[in-house]
């Protein structure tokens, strides 16, 4: 009895173990995964309206692309850093410059871009390994034109699908939105704009 004792002893404990092996293995890979390949993320707040919803979109962000190489991002991305301003913050926003592009920018009320007639713009030129990340809704978006140009190395991938609300699944796209024409910050006539 004792011996058999023994033996269901060690089949449980040897179950045990590879229940506990399949568990970290699975956990190991999520993380790998999360952090490696792609995620879920929740895109939310005014400033990239109407590309994305307010209350917040379910997006996919790729993270075997954007990662501190400005080779595999394009103006017209839209990508998910570590904010410049808030540690342990995201910002969601799309590429408007790389670097060695100039960046336009007219006079700033709060949040408001006006442009006056006859006025001239700031000039920035963006610095070698930034991106000038800009929210579709210029009006309500906290962005370069208040942190400046944003170390590529911050980049944590690009958005490249929309999961979330399902009515609107599908690719995000690479644009510029009209938005972004119309205060003046880019040449309609140097890019490809689709109307948001």
């Amino acid at each position: 009895p004792r011996s058999r004792m023994a033996s269901a002893s060690i089949r449980a404990s040897a179950s045990l173990a590879q229940r506990v092996a399949v568990v970290t293995v699975a956990v190991t890979a999520t993380h790998v995964f999360k952090h490696n390949v792609a995620e879920f993320t929740l895109c939310e707040g005014p400033s990239m309206m109407p590309t994305f919803h307010a209350q917040g979109d379910i997006v996919v962000v790729n993270h075997t692309v954007a990662r501190g190489n400005a080779d595999d991002v394009h103006v017209g991305d839209v990508v998910v850093a570590k904010s410049p301003t808030t540690p342990g913050g995201n910002v969601c926003k799309r590429i408007m410059a790389k670097e060695g592009s100039e960046v336009r920018i007219f006079s700033e009320t709060g949040n408001t871009i006006r442009r006056r007639k006859g006025e001239t713009p700031k000039t920035f030129v963006v610095p070698r390994g930034h991106v000038w990340l800009q929210g579709d809704n210029v009006n309500n978006s906290s962005d370069s034109r208040e942190y400046g140009p944003v170390p590529v190395a911050l980049l944590k991938g690009r958005v490249d699908y929309r999961v979330f609300p399902f009515a609107y699944y599908g690719a995000v796209e690479r644009r510029i939105p009209i938005s972004w024409v119309k205060a003046g910050f880019v040449d309609d006539e140097r890019l490809d704009v689709v109307s948001a």
